[in-house]
C-alpha cells in the first residue's frame, strides 16, 4: 500500500511549515486553490514552484471552474471591504444583520437557482453553492495567514536588526539574553483562528476532488499546528497514540544522510501506523554533527462521524502533529 502524506487544513505553507514537513518527510501533498489550477503549478510562488517540480510538493486543484468563480467572487469582496473602509461602525452593524459569504438562512437566492431544476440538478447546486462558500472561506483565510506571515517576517527582520544593536553597543555577553526576548514575544500563531471551520471547509473541497477514495493509497494527515491536533484530540473520545516522541534528533537541511534517514523514518512511521504502535521496527538514529530536534505525534481517531463528518473511506484517520525545536 502506497503512502500519501497530506499536509492540512492550511492552503498557505509558510516558511517554517516548508522547512518543519521537508525535515520530516521527501515529499508531502497539499490543496492548491490558486488560480494556478489551469497550469497545474505554482508560478505565483517562486521557491514553491522549484518545489514543484524537483517533485518536493504535490498540490492538488479543483476545476479552473470552480476556482476562477471563486476568485471572482473573493474581488467583488475585497471591492466591497474598500467601498465600507473607514466606515467600521456601519459596516459591524451591516454584517450583524447580514453577515457577507455566512449567511446561511438567505435561502431567496439558493431558491431562485435552483427552482423548477429536477431533484438531482437541485442537489448539484446546493452541492455546488457549499463549495463555493468553503473555497471562499479558505481563501481569506489564505490571504489572512500570508498577510500575518509577511507582518511575522517583518517583525523578525526588526528583531534581528535590534540585536545587532544591541550586541555592538552592548557587547555580546547580553545578545543571548535579548535574542531570548525577541524569541518569547514572537509566539502569535495566526492559523489557531476559526480552527473547526478551517478543518471542515479543508475537507470538504478535498472531498470535491475525491482525493480521499483511493482505496489502495494510505493517508496520513500531516499538520505543523498543535492547536490543530489539540482540536481533534479533545473532540473524539475513541483515541489511539501511536506514536508521541517529544525528542528526536533529525537532519539538517541538505545533509548529505537526510534522504537515507527520511526512507528509514518513513518506514518506521507507516508501520508504527498500520500496526497502532505494536511494531518492531526500531526509531532510525542520527549519528553525525546534525543538530536540529524536533517533536512527532501521531494518533488514529476513530468513531463514525470521522467517516460522517469528513467522508472518509476508512473507519479512522491518522493525524501526525510535527515539530521543529
Amino acid at each position: 500500500m502506497t503512502s500519501k502524506y497530506l499536509f492540512f487544513p492550511f492552503t498557505h505553507i509558510t516558511e517554517s511549515d516548508l522547512q518543519t514537513l521537508l525535515t520530516f518527510f521527501p515529499k508531502f501533498d497539499c490543496l492548491s486553490i490558486c488560480r494556478d489550477s489551469k497550469s497545474k503549478n505554482f508560478n505565483n510562488n517562486k521557491k514553491l514552484n522549484q518545489l514543484f517540480e524537483k517533485g518536493k510538493i504535490i498540490p492538488h486543484f479543483l476545476s479552473s471552474q470552480a476556482i476562477d468563480s471563486m476568485e471572482e467572487k473573493f474581488e467583488q469582496y475585497l471591492e466591497w471591504v474598500k467601498i465600507h473602509k473607514g466606515n467600521e461602525h456601519n459596516l459591524k452593524l451591516l454584517l450583524k444583520e447580514n453577515p457577507y459569504f455566512t449567511n446561511d438562512s438567505d435561502v431567496t437566492a439558493i431558491k431562485s437557482q435552483i427552482k423548477g431544476k429536477t431533484k438531482e440538478q437541485q442537489g448539484f447546486i446546493a452541492d455546488a453553492l457549499k463549495l463555493q462558500k468553503n473555497l471562499l472561506f479558505l481563501k481569506m483565510a489564505q490571504l489572512y495567514d500570508e498577510q500575518n506571515e509577511g507582518i511575522d517576517l517583518e517583525f523578525k527582520n526588526i528583531n534581528r536588526i535590534d540585536d545587532e544593536i544591541v550586541s555592538n553597543l552592548r557587547g555580546l555577553e547580553n545578545l543571548e539574553e535579548q535574542t531570548q526576548h525577541n524569541q518569547q514575544t514572537d509566539n502569535n500563531d495566526s492559523s489557531t483562528m476559526m480552527i473547526k471551520e478551517r478543518i471542515n471547509a479543508w475537507f470538504m473541497c478535498m472531498n470535491a476532488m475525491k482525493i480521499l477514495e483511493y482505496s489502495d493509497t494510505k493517508v496520513l494527515f500531516i499538520t505543523t499546528s498543535q492547536e490543530i491536533f489539540y482540536y481533534f484530540e479533545s473532540n473524539r473520545k475513541d483515541v489511539v497514540n501511536i506514536l508521541d516522541i517529544d525528542n528526536i534528533k533529525v537532519h539538517e537541511n541538505r545533509c548529505e544522510k537526510q534522504v537515507k534517514w527520511q526512507g528509514q523514518f518513513e518506514n518506521y512511521l507507516m508501520a508504527a501506523i498500520n500496526e497502532n504502535g505494536n511494531h518492531k521496527i526500531k526509531l532510525p538514529e542520527v549519528h553525525d554533527r546534525c543538530s536540529k530536534r524536533g517533536q512527532i505525534k501521531v494518533c488514529n481517531f476513530f468513531m463514525s462521524d470521522i467517516n460522517h463528518n469528513f467522508n472518509v473511506p476508512d473507519k479512522h484517520i491518522s493525524v501526525c502533529l510535527i515539530k521543529l525545536k
